[in-house]
């Protein structure tokens, strides 16, 4: 959409300038077949086209930009190692309880 916009924006302007200098794009000549005024309005027309198209077309490369960001994956708990059964830390003794006599 942005580069039909920049066409249309470079045709406007550039029918524009030459038709002051007395030329004109063959593509575009047949927009003075209907009047001088209306010639311009719809030179006019193109720029005004053009740069609308090219705005909307900015705003939305931005927006895309934005939503094609990765999105953080959500953190992992880490897993839980199960402590071996009947282990002891190293000196680790059980207390005694004194024996009854």
């Amino acid at each position: 959409m942005k580069s039909i916009g920049w066409l249309l924006v470079f045709l406007g302007v550039g029918t524009f300038v030459l038709n002051l200098v007395g030329y004109e794009f063959e593509l575009l000549m047949w927009i003075d077949n209907w009047g001088v005024e209306i010639g311009w309005a719809i030179r006019g027309a193109l720029i005004v086209a053009g740069g609308v198209l090219v705005f909307f077309g900015m705003k939305s490369e931005a927006g895309a930009a934005e939503t094609a960001e990765p999105a953080q994956p959500a953190p992992q708990p880490e897993p839980q190692q199960p402590e071996p059964q009947g282990f002891e830390p190293q000196g680790f003794e059980p207390e005694m309880s004194p024996e009854k006599e």
